[in-house]
């Protein structure tokens, strides 16, 4: 288990160098685009851009601040031709890397939290909860959970103790074994929090 502050989160092209990254978590440790099992970060896009064609991975994209975004997304080889509005914030859309997706940013930049998994060898379950008091958050055995704060602050309970997670901070709970902690707000107005629940198939 660890804390990893936004500051702290390393910066990694995109794969077609047309934007930055910010690496929230990546299986295995340090692995690019080509090797990694699952990967979580942040985004930050200024103006319209093509997505990087990531075959083999599965994609889910939130909206974190800014007025939003427009997705063209197509594929012959899954007869997809479509466009996506993105507006609401916090709400998961799931598309394949596979697939051409041309970006349009809605009035201005936005920031994005990207979730990646290998088709067939991971999974993602991406769940957006308010805290005020101290919840508990279980963690099964083999899984990994990696919660990020996404409004207000929040504090963070385990065996190790206390910490307060700011806004973009992240907490990374990947022991092997089934493993507790609890959330909750850091002052008197809820916060919420982004949890990301990853498993190896």
């Amino acid at each position: 288990m660890k804390i990893v502050r936004s500051a702290a989160y390393a910066r990694i092209p995109w794969k077609n160098g047309r934007g930055v990254t910010r690496r929230v978590a990546v299986f295995p440790a340090e692995a690019g685009y080509q090797a990694l099992d699952w990967h979580v970060s942040r985004t930050a896009i200024a103006h319209d851009t093509p997505f990087s064609q990531l075959t083999g991975l599965d994609r889910q994209l939130l909206l974190v601040s800014g007025e939003g975004l427009i997705l063209r997304l197509r594929s012959e080889a899954d007869h997809v031709d479509l466009e996506r509005r993105i507006d609401r914030p916090l709400e998961p859309f799931a598309f394949r890397g596979d697939w051409d997706v041309d970006c349009a940013v809605v009035d201005g930049p936005v920031e994005v939290l990207n979730v990646m998994t290998r088709r067939g060898c991971a999974a993602a379950r991406i769940e957006v909860r308010a805290f005020a008091k101290p919840e508990p958050l279980r963690k099964q055995a083999g899984e990994t959970l990696v919660a990020l704060a996404a409004g207000g602050e929040l504090t963070a309970y385990g065996s190790w103790g206390t910490a307060t997670l700011h806004a973009d901070d992240s907490i990374l709970v990947d022991e092997r074994e089934a493993t507790e902690i609890a959330l909750g707000s850091s002052d008197s107005s809820p916060g919420r929090a982004v949890l990301i629940r990853l498993e190896l198939l």
